[in-house]
């Protein structure tokens, strides 16, 4: 799988489907078996796409494999400046996902880069990124891909499609003051509850989710200052249909919504 001409093939092929804006049902090469072999397609990918990058999206490695990848436990894949919405009041967006594709809505907390180190080869820890933060907010990740299976085969193929991200809705400001980290958060999707759950209980939280962002950025991930750090979907990842709401509801008074579109 690691000829350059499979990494190119694969790499074509989903950036096709993504700007036709079509849905396919089988993977378009040789599934990626490793990590390194997924990053080098997302890398090729976003050469292709040739797109700004607004942000970084960060998922879960499923707790079963991650010793089979090294003991890695999350994955990234980048955010394209066109599909970020910024939500307004009173209004409610649509955020589209591909027909006969894959899409799902997640509840997450959204932390932006106000800097950069000098250096990311260094050792990191969640103390030393918290001084590069300079904003959190509330939000919805629409994870999407072309690829109508791409959650049914590991983290490997879900990071060789742009880490299955299709957008990102940045809502509300939270205090510095606020402790985040423990306030409940549910995501409905048309009035029902599809997911519960909070921070303090994802890992090591959002901070950890822009750690291993660093860490990913001394392997050549291109981090910019500006940049959205969307750290992981704390109520699970629930699929979702065009036409159907979306609400995401954090601590006692914030909420963010959408309804889903085509793309």
């Amino acid at each position: 799988m690691a000829e350059q001409a499979a990494v190119d093939q694969i790499a074509e092929a989903f950036v096709a489907a993504r700007r036709a804006c079509v849905g396919f049902a089988d993977y378009p090469g040789p599934m990626p078996e490793t990590l390194d072999e997924a990053y080098a397609i997302q890398t090729r990918a976003i050469e292709l796409f040739d797109k700004p990058v607004a942000g970084w999206k960060v998922g879960r490695v499923p707790d079963a494999l991650i010793a089979r990848h090294g003991g890695v436990d999350r994955l990234a894949g980048p955010i394209f400046a066109d599909s970020v919405v910024w939500a307004k009041q009173d209004e409610t967006p649509e955020m589209p996902v591909f027909r006969n594709g894959f899409g799902a809505a997640e509840a997450e907390y959204l932390l932006r880069l106000g800097s950069l180190p000098d250096r990311f080869d260094r050792s990191w820890t969640n103390e030393a990124v918290l001084p590069f933060i300079d904003e959190v907010r509330v939000g919805i990740e629409i994870a999407g891909s072309p690829f109508e299976g791409i959650n049914r085969h590991g983290p490997a193929v879900t990071i060789s499609d742009f880490g299955n991200n299709n957008g990102l809705l940045i809502g509300y400001r939270i205090s510095s003051r606020e402790d985040f980290l423990r306030w409940p958060v549910s995501l409905t999707i048309d009035e029902e509850v599809a997911g519960t759950g909070t921070a303090s209980a994802m890992l090591d939280g959002p901070i950890g989710a822009v750690r291993f962002l660093f860490e990913r950025a001394a392997q050549g991930l291109p981090l910019a200052a500006g940049q959205w750090l969307s750290t992981g979907a704390v109520t699970g990842v629930h699929p979702v249909k065009p036409g159907q709401k979306v609400e995401a509801r954090f601590g006692p008074a914030l909420c963010v919504q959408c309804s889903i579109g085509i793309a």
